[in-house]
């Protein structure tokens, strides 16, 4: 699926246009995708619906969308915020109208009292900047009215590419988009107001989506050959995980049983020798290389990489000079592809120019914090441009960023994005991340980085979303994401 900017999807409409699609036929099919949509998830005969509308194409939109509503039974009200339309494909869809439609004046909805369905179609793409008082005091108004609310492409009052919200903003039960994702689908704050998010086909084809996307697509769904009948435990790789420090064996534990249900033939685990019998009794299907926590640590670790496949790092690791030499020291004598999560992060967030000393194919998966740490950057700052940071440090550092978080976004050395679609907020938990680090560094070890890395996201949000559907988003554990697997 192909994610767009606002700019990205004017000039895709634009395209469509050249092309034999015109603007007004792509508002009807805008409005009349949306009303499919509604007419298959509620009973509409008798319904009080209120459809906000703006003097542009979104209230266009909308126009469309109450015919539709009304001939399937529904009283429908639409309630104009900025006077009548101004844009032509907007006033011919107005004058298309039935009769049957109520058309009012946006301030009589304060002496409106109940309503079922709210469609919220006030502004699209294009709004910037903040709602004005009358519509916040309106919108504050429709919130009390506890109807069930539709976005129209977006709720108003979100910025489209930033993901930036104004105060006032009416949060969506449900956005319905066209074509393709917006950005602000995915980004914080502004993801979390639009509810359950649909994109609506109007016609515009995936040429030309494509076209127009900047190089962000979701993340495909994992797919892996059949295994050869006569394959041996050599065939699928090994996995060398440098986790735990004494007091986080469960970071090591995680992380190594993440790997060995990976599919990777053999896991080694390298862990402080305190976490010995826990990873013995958690993980026996793994190696255990106990670490001292003396001089003789670098030695044991660089005899661990013969023979292994991939390389992680970090997660539990703790933060020590030590641990920063050991990390230093496997980042020079290694061609593997190597992962650094957590403290593999943090251990060199103050010498980061290494990381372009790196031979290795290199995988980082920061958390908000982390990256913050990595660019010098406030986490507020992080989150307010999740792709463009992403994408930067790819590219500077000719890595492969896996920035964490809901809609986690993957940025590739060459500047391709990639965004999760899955995932749930039960996911939000210690020892998720240990969880992702352990089966994307197994994936690494018999797959290319960019099938491993993508399949390795799908697959950890997946068996979140299942832990979820079987034991409840509040209560799920790692542990049953780890058996969904």
């Amino acid at each position: 699926m192909y994610i767009l900017s606002s700019k990205g999807m004017k000039n895709a409409e634009k395209t469509a246009d050249d092309r034999g699609i015109s603007y007004f036929s792509l508002m009807k099919n805008a409005g009349n995708a949306a009303a499919d949509f509604m007419i298959l998830r509620e009973e509409l005969s008798r319904k009080r619906v209120v459809i906000l509308a703006g003097n542009g194409n979104n209230g266009g939109d909308g126009f469309v969308l109450a015919n539709r509503l009304f001939a399937e039974g529904a009283e429908v009200t639409v309630a104009l915020f900025s006077g009548l339309p101004k844009t032509d494909c907007a006033k011919r869809a107005y004058a298309e109208m039935s009769e049957g439609v109520r058309v009012a004046e946006a301030k009589e909805l304060l002496k409106q009292t109940e309503a079922d369905i709210v469609v919220d179609g006030i502004f699209g793409t294009g709004f910037r900047g903040d709602l004005g008082e009358t519509e916040k005091e309106i919108l504050s108004h429709i919130k009390k009215l506890k109807a069930k609310v539709y976005a129209v492409d977006l709720p108003s009052g979100v910025e489209c590419d930033s993901g930036r919200v104004s105060e006032g903003t009416l949060a969506a039960d449900c956005t319905l988009t066209f074509a393709a994702l917006k950005y602000c689908h995915l980004l914080p704050p502004s993801n979390a107001l639009c509810g359950e998010t649909v994109v609506l086909d109007i016609g515009i084809s995936e040429e030309i989506l494509k076209e127009n996307c900047d190089n962000i697509t979701s993340v495909p769904p994992a797919v892996f050959e059949k295994r050869d009948k006569n394959s041996h435990k050599g065939s699928f790789g090994t996995t060398l995980a440098v986790v735990g420090s004494y007091g986080m064996a469960g970071a090591a534990v995680i992380s190594g049983k993440a790997a060995i249900k990976s599919g990777v033939g053999i896991v080694k685990l390298a862990s402080a020798k305190e976490n010995y019998t826990a990873l013995a009794v958690s993980c026996p299907e793994a190696i255990q290389i106990p670490l001292s926590g003396d001089d003789t640590d670098g030695e044991t670790l660089l005899g661990a990489l013969d023979g292994a496949k991939s390389l992680l790092i970090g997660c539990g690791m703790g933060q020590s000079e030590r641990a920063a030499e050991n990390i230093a020291l496997l980042l020079e004598n290694t061609t593997l592809p190597t992962l650094l999560d957590a403290d593999g992060i943090n251990n060199i967030a103050s010498r980061i120019s290494i990381l372009k000393k790196v031979k290795a194919p290199l995988v980082l998966t920061p958390h908000p914090g982390e990256m913050a740490r990595l660019t010098g950057k406030t986490v507020a700052e992080t989150e307010a441009d999740r792709f463009g940071i992403a994408k930067s440090f790819a590219e500077e550092f000719g890595v492969w960023l896996c920035l964490k978080g809901a809609n986690t976004v993957i940025a590739a050395p060459d500047g391709r994005l990639f965004v999760n679609l899955t995932g749930n907020p039960g996911m939000a938990k210690g020892g998720s991340g240990d969880m992702l680090a352990g089966l994307m560094a197994g994936l690494l070890a018999y797959n290319e980085p960019e099938k491993a890395i993508l399949s390795a996201v799908w697959l950890h949000s997946l068996a979140g979303d299942k832990a979820r559907d079987r034991f409840g988003e509040r209560s799920m554990t790692v542990s049953d994401m780890l058996a969904e697997l």
